[in-house]
């Protein structure tokens, strides 16, 4: 894959475009597990959102992956992507809103870098492609500090 789904440097990061009550009203997710703050850019035509999430000094995960030197860990990166990619499918397909989406597999994974708090990151999602009425795919990458940090394909299903 390794090329960008949309050009980070051509859309305004600063503003969130979605209001936080939709947000928290498509996506279940909280507490520790509320992985995006916003979500700044939403193209429905051509499929495609950009989320972020803002992570200071005192990241949860920070004081044990890895003491010393704290690393965002590849999971938390995947789930912040799929919760990307599970906004995106309510706003651009036919499933049902109220329905949750689950992760059901990755393809094609590749971490490319490593983040380190205090770091916004950026979660990208695009292309979305349903097989079926349960099934979807998308390409879905991770960025920080205007680098790729990893890259894969979702595989989520319709609960």
């Amino acid at each position: 894959m390794s090329t960008s789904i949309v050009d980070l440097a051509s859309i305004d990061l600063t503003r969130d475009v979605v209001p936080e009550e939709e947000l928290r009203s498509i996506l279940p997710h909280r507490h520790e597990f509320q992985m995006l703050d916003g979500i700044c850019h939403l193209d429905v035509e051509k499929k495609c959102a950009v989320g972020y999430k803002d992570w200071g000094t005192d990241a949860w995960w920070g004081r044990g992956h890895i003491p010393g030197r704290p690393l965002m860990p590849g999971v938390l990166m995947i789930e912040s992507a799929a919760q990307v990619a599970s906004f995106l499918i309510k706003k651009t397909s036919d499933w049902e809103i109220d329905r949750f989406i689950g992760l059901a597999g990755l393809d094609n994974v590749r971490i490319r870098g490593t983040i380190e708090p205090p770091a916004r990151v950026y979660f990208v999602s695009g292309n979305l492609r349903i097989s079926g009425r349960r099934m979807a795919r998308m390409p879905a990458q991770v960025f920080c500090n205007g680098t790729m940090t990893m890259e894969m394909e979702l595989i989520g299903v319709l609960l």
